[in-house]
């Protein structure tokens, strides 16, 4: 199958269709492992993100369109502004479905437009338009400026005014789902792009290769899901938010910028708190979970943001954390990023943690960019070097970690220090093993051997990142199921040894990015604040296990097994 590439260069306005190879569509698929593998075409790892040469892809994957279940996403790739990283996110809204079912599998944007404009896609014909209306307007508003001049049956990708204002966090939405973590919404802003709209088109089938296979898989699928209760019962009925009670009860939620593993109140904010706001339940395409809820507020809140903006400042008044939710998704900011650099602010300055006043104060001056807003809009890893205090950001390679507590969760810390975007719990959900008991539970405590299992899921989600699947479907289904699927609509034979190499050369080749980015062994390691003596020896053993140097470097023995050895021409 062809994928089809749109290159749209804003400096020149020109719009270039790119052919990619086969071969490299089976060894990175599309989404995540596709943007990684573009990008050194377009770019050199060391390039400034706002640099205008500096590319952003939105891809989609194999099986986006298709009826295989919880394939509904895309993937934006880019190097973030934020960490200075390879950064690729991942959303749940309709514009990546919409663009396949128009007929372009993916597109690229480079250079840097004069005014603020949108590109406008219609089947293969790409557009480029003024969007001055739509400066300064927050995201709802924007939405309804872009449905008055182009209708209802329109998708869309947009930053929000956070962009505008600087905020490095600012987020990018599609159709209320955002693009979480990194900061893309700078990079809009840093080529005067606001949106890109998509034309709507009714149902294409996408048929697989082998029809009845793909059902047959297909149908399998859907009985392991109905089959885990995590995803039958847990997520359907609580939605993210369902970790909230158990992530505390075991003393791994982080409270007061991580110098504490218990939330006292953390029932008042839990998923089922959240129930009795939610007025409907929320699915991207092809997705029976449905873990997203609407309040009367709007989307959300998830987990992360009800630990983010609840939990970690000591906020238990749940309608105070819904409404920094509302303000965070109208601004267009990371929830996550901006808990983070909330709590290491209130912690320089000696801020009382619990004032929900003081931090809807905080939030209002962080989304306007005012006063001590702008030093927080800097994320905290830059706002702690400015105090001189590196040790209060808490962070990974510039992004803030998320809710699990380090220190009580060893795989985590350790998928945490070797995440190739920063900070990060889904580049491997060691949760699931050590938590949740999937496929089995492990001592969460024990540091010995747990390299091993944090290098399979890193490269199973890589795969997962690329075909595209919903993390969630790696809860209840294997990477056989998975691959098997994959086989039956493109028409491939790869085993499960085959999909797993795929997973390990999308991770080896960021890691190369991020080398030549300017990260070394250093940025493997956890705050001070958050390591344990095991560390170092986890570090170590997972260097060995990838079969990279005391340093950290993938040397050329693997890079040339991995078909990598292109980077070294």
């Amino acid at each position: 199958m062809d994928y089809k590439l749109f290159h749209i260069n804003l400096s020149s306005k020109e719009v270039k269709k790119i052919n990619i190879h086969p071969s490299i569509l089976k060894d990175y698929l599309g989404g995540r492992g596709l943007g990684v593998r573009l990008f050194f075409d377009f770019a050199k790892p060391e390039i400034d993100p706002f640099d205008e040469k500096s590319p952003i892809f939105f891809l989609t994957g194999p099986l986006t369109g298709s009826s295989g279940l919880l394939t509904g996403r895309f993937h934006c790739v880019f190097k973030s502004p934020l960490t200075g990283t390879i950064f690729d996110s991942s959303c749940g809204g309709y514009a990546g479905l919409h663009l396949k079912r128009n007929g372009i599998d993916g597109i690229v944007i480079t250079g840097k437009i004069a005014k603020p404009s949108l590109i406008y896609i219609e089947g293969e014909k790409i557009k480029i338009e003024s969007a001055e209306n739509l400066i300064q307007l927050k995201i709802s508003d924007r939405v309804k400026e872009v449905k008055k001049i182009y209708g209802d049956a329109v998708s869309y990708i947009m930053c929000g005014p956070s962009a505008e204002r600087g905020i490095l966090f600012s987020n990018l939405i599609s159709d209320g789902r955002f693009f979480g973590r990194g900061g893309g919404g700078c990079l809009f802003n840093s080529k005067n792009l606001v949106a890109i709209i998509v034309k709507k088109v009714d149902k294409v089938n996408f048929e697989p290769i082998d029809r009845e296979r793909f059902k047959y898989i297909n149908d399998e699928i859907d009985k392991w899901l109905y089959g885990n209760p995590i995803t039958s019962q847990g997520l359907p009925e609580f939605g993210t938010s369902v970790l909230m009670n158990l992530i505390n009860e075991l003393n791994l939620l982080p409270h007061k910028n991580f110098k504490e593993m218990h939330f006292k109140e953390a029932d008042k904010i839990s998923g089922e708190a959240l129930k009795e706001r939610v007025i409907k339940r929320r699915a991207c395409y092809s997705c029976k979970v449905a873990c997203g809820r609407i309040t009367k507020s709007g989307e959300g809140p998830e987990y992360e943001t009800l630990w983010a903006l609840g939990a970690n400042l000591g906020i238990s008044d749940l309608d105070a954390v819904i409404e920094f939710n509302r303000l965070c998704a109208e601004y267009g900011v990371d929830t996550i990023s901006l808990g983070g650099s909330i709590s290491a602010y209130m912690e320089l300055n000696s801020l009382p943690f619990g004032d929900k006043n003081l931090v809807f104060r905080l939030i209002n001056k962080t989304l306007e960019a005012e006063d001590e807003g702008k030093d927080i809009s800097l994320g905290s890893k830059r706002l702690a070097e400015k105090f001189g205090r590196k040790e209060v950001s808490m962070t990974v390679k510039g992004l803030e970690l998320p809710a699990y507590h380090p220190k009580g969760i060893y795989g985590m810390a350790l998928a945490y220090g070797t995440s190739n975007r920063g900070g990060c719990h889904l580049r491997a959900y060691m949760l699931a093993p050590e938590v949740l008991g999937i496929p089995k539970l492990i001592n969460r405590k024990l540091s010995k051997g747990k390299a091993g299992i944090v290098i399979y899921l890193q490269n199973s989600h890589a795969v997962c990142d690329s075909a595209i699947y919903c993390r969630f479907l790696g809860i209840a289904v294997t990477d056989d199921y998975l691959s098997r699927l994959l086989n039956a609509f493109m028409g491939w034979d790869l085993t499960t040894v085959d999909y797993q190499r795929i997973g390990e050369r999308i991770y080896n080749l960021e890691r190369i990015f991020n080398i030549r980015a300017g990260f070394d062994k250093k940025d493997d390691f956890l705050p001070q604040r958050l390591t344990f003596d095991e560390y170092e020896s986890m570090l170590n053993e997972y260097y060995i296990a990838r079969g990279w140097n005391e340093k950290g470097e993938p040397q050329y023995k693997k890079l040339k097994e991995l078909d990598l050895s292109w980077l070294l021409e």
